[in-house]
């Protein structure tokens, strides 16, 4: 279970709407299990001669340099150089060594995707065989890409698809770290254990389905863990994992979870990467905004719903100058009944979310209803009126949250709310 604190970082003023942009290859190419429409959006097959720095930051030293304390934060006890991760034969290898570099007995790799890959919701996947002994500890993991927004570590949550220790060969661990800033945080796990063999002998594949309000936990396309529940004192449910995140993957050596290596631990040992894939909820008719669905034990009536879902956003281009014209959010509701679909009926409200001297800020809610096809469209120039009250009271904007207030009276047992940024 990592514990990786983070420097506070100053807040950025959000005073524009800017939606998740998904580009990628055919759904032809998707694997995933849950997430409707599935597209891959991003991926790396090492296919190269040397890490694609285009796509991933290598990491280097102890963890000072970027704001946290010697040994990231997790009393680790090596020493990240570029070296140490290579690419070679469609493979990217990150090599730990015992090997003294400046002050450190071991050495290592750490990659990560700020910046290049940062997205909300998704597949995250990678096929890769583990290192063995004791006192090795890697790790496909993902934090924050904006920490400000909910607070430090982990007020700003972190999503562990995978952690292993070398002593523990046959199981790995999922796990989420949420709650208040270090050291009044809370995780919840779940683990995964191997029948036959150990994660040493061979690859497999780990991933997280991550969707509005519920992340689940995969080895070899199996589902081992689910988790629903969670909070953030840093804003409302589904905070903090409602906002944009990133790609960890390095190889520690000691540290909290595994402890040092001692006699037994041979070097050197390698974490071995065959992909890394992210798949998302294709667009509909522009840009995917958020989704959200929800199931009932049994039928209930339409007019007595109130769903919602929440995407957080924020100023890609780090100017609080950059005023952008928000384009139309169009939605749609899709309702099935105990043997087939129903029409739709009710409105929807729109509401910005964010803060003001130190509060919460909250704009007016546009309304606008749906039509006989369960679609609705939100009008440009009203959403621009409530960015334009946000910038009035100097408050920043940091979500968004369409609500669905159901009419109509029929009978459902699933409700599915989907909206999407209109191309120009």
């Amino acid at each position: 279970m990592r514990r990786e604190r983070r420097a506070p970082a100053a807040t950025v003023t959000l005073l524009w709407l800017t939606l998740l942009v998904i580009a990628g290859r055919t759904s032809a190419d998707a694997e995933c299990d849950r997430i409707g429409q599935c597209e891959l959006v991003w991926s790396d097959e090492f296919e190269g001669t040397r890490v694609d720095e285009s796509k991933w930051e290598i990491q280097t030293g102890t963890g000072t340099d970027y704001g946290l304390p010697a040994g990231w934060g997790n009393n680790e006890l090596e020493y990240y150089q570029e070296n140490n991760a290579t690419v070679a034969d469609g493979l990217l290898t990150i090599t730990a060594r015992r090997e003294s570099v400046s002050g450190y007995d071991f050495t290592s790799a750490r990659l990560r995707t700020l910046g290049s890959g940062d997205w909300t919701f998704g597949r995250m996947e990678m096929r890769a065989r583990m290192p063995v002994g004791r006192g090795l500890w890697p790790a496909f993991w993902m934090l924050p890409s904006d920490p400000s927004i909910y607070g430090s570590w982990a007020a700003s949550g972190e999503i562990d698809i995978m952690e292993y220790v070398g002593s523990d060969p046959e199981r790995i661990v999922g796990t989420i770290h949420y709650g208040s800033p270090w050291p009044n945080n809370v995780f919840s796990s779940s683990e995964y254990q191997l029948a036959d063999g150990s994660f040493d002998q061979s690859f497999h594949v780990f991933a997280v389905e991550w969707e509005p309000g519920e992340i689940r936990w995969y080895v070899d396309g199996i589902h081992y863990g689910t988790k629903t529940e969670w909070f953030s004192s840093g804003g409302p449910y589904p905070a903090p994992f409602d906002v944009e995140f990133h790609i960890v993957l390095n190889l520690a050596v000691g540290g909290n979870l595994p402890g040092a290596p001692d006699s037994t631990t041979s070097f050197p040992q390698q974490l071995v990467v065959d992909y890394v894939r992210v798949y998302q909820s294709a667009a509909k008719k522009g840009t995917q905004a958020s989704t959200a669905s929800v199931l009932f034990d049994k039928a209930v009536k339409m007019k007595k719903i109130d769903a919602a879902l929440w995407t957080g956003f924020r100023n890609r281009a780090r100017k609080e100058d950059g005023v952008q014209d928000p384009r139309r959010l169009s939605c749609s509701v899709r309702a099935q009944g105990r043997t087939s679909a129903v029409a739709a009926k009710g409105k929807l409200g729109l509401t910005l979310i964010g803060g003001r001297s130190g509060r919460v800020w909250t704009s007016a809610t546009i309304q606008t209803s749906l039509d006989n096809r369960g679609n609705a469209d939100f009008a440009a120039d009203e959403v621009r009126q409530l960015i334009d009250a946000a910038r009035q009271d100097a408050a920043t904007i940091e979500r968004i949250r369409v609500a669905y207030d159901g009419a109509g009276g029929k009978k459902v047992t699933r409700l599915d709310l989907d909206c999407w940024q209109q191309p120009d």
